[in-house]
């Protein structure tokens, strides 16, 4: 005959049930806050589609100090220019999502690439997780080598008129946005521009003083000491505000050509980031951004109005939602 168990065995054996059964559950499940806790434990990597000193670089940089500090371990740039953004989203999209591999993109090669590009190796929007926008209605510029003689966008299309398309005009990559614009415009006006498509942002400046370009488009960290010590003329900003460092110079909006679509950088991850992580990088990138010291950065570095802070969700909302507008400029442009 079997002795029952006394009171205190009992509770023994309960005590031991639930914390078998709290184990099986902590390890077939693991919370949300513990997946958060657990990150990061080691150095991150963030990708950056411009060379050193290109726009991305410049404040990719100062992001990538601010999430050192505010996570405790080393974010490592990693410098990726060429292919309108193509190798850096390439060297991210086959990462695993567990917020070790991030990249930084803009809006030519998120929507640029998806709205032209059939062949490449990743969908530039499926592939790539939002996590957050950097700097929405970026500072891109139209400009132009002193000695051309022209003032506004209207002079320009006239002279290319009358050049009968020996015009040259330099941009950061085929289906960039500058690229995207510049063609829709030309198409818009009846006028060709021949397109010579850059690696770098950083190489245009060095060729319009060389004498090798004329005219440009270009981010708007890269040339405004140049523009200010008269090495070149900014004659129209791709952007729907006047940009901060440059308040004289006209938007195309003004000067009859408005932008359905004005240029963003963001925050991305591969496309099997969780959202409790997605949402963690948001809130800690929208933190960085409306620090009073990021603002005076962007303002005077970046040469871009002050940023605006979306969470993820909004982020990728409005990337489908620019999405037909990219087509329809990929369509006007006839490239």
């Amino acid at each position: 005959m079997t002795t029952p168990p006394t009171s205190t065995a009992r509770r023994r054996q309960a005590l031991q049930a639930l914390a078998a059964l709290t184990a099986t559950s902590l390890l077939g499940h693991a919370s949300p806050a513990g997946a958060q806790a657990a990150w990061p434990t080691r150095p991150i990597k963030l990708v950056l589609p411009s060379g050193a000193g290109g726009g991305a670089d410049i404040f990719g940089r100062q992001l990538a100090d601010y999430m050192a500090k505010e996570l405790g371990q080393p974010v490592v740039v990693d410098n990726r220019p060429g292919a309108n953004g193509v190798l850096a989203s390439e060297a991210v999209v086959r990462q695993p999502g567990d917020g070790y591999n991030l990249l930084i993109s803009f809006a030519g090669a998120i929507l640029g690439n998806k709205a032209m590009n059939k062949t490449l190796s990743h969908d530039p929007i499926a592939d790539l997780k939002p996590i957050g926008l950097i700097g929405g209605d970026g500072g891109n510029l139209l400009i132009v080598t002193p000695d051309l003689p022209v003032n506004n966008l209207k002079d320009l299309l006239a002279l290319a008129k009358s050049k009968g398309g020996g015009l040259s005009y330099g941009s950061w990559g085929v289906a960039s946005g500058g690229h995207l614009v510049m063609e829709a415009i030309c198409a818009q006006a009846g006028v060709r521009m021949n397109h010579v498509p850059y690696k770098t942002v950083a190489a245009i400046p060095n060729d319009l003083m060389a004498g090798v370009l004329t005219v440009s488009t270009i981010d708007g960290a890269t040339p405004v000491a140049l523009i200010k010590a008269g090495k070149m003329r900014a004659i129209a900003a791709l952007s729907n505000k006047r940009l901060p460092q440059l308040p004289d110079v006209p938007t195309m909006g003004e000067q009859g050509y408005p932008l359905e679509s004005a240029p963003w950088y963001g925050l991305f991850g591969p496309a099997s980031m969780p959202t409790d992580l997605v949402n963690r990088l948001n809130a800690l990138l929208n933190k960085w951004l409306l620090l009073p010291e990021t603002r005076t950065f962007f303002a005077e570095k970046q040469n871009t109005p002050t940023p605006t802070t979306k969470s993820a969700e909004e982020f990728a909302a409005q990337i489908q939602r620019e999405l037909p507008v990219w087509r329809k400029m990929v369509a006007d442009a006839k490239v």
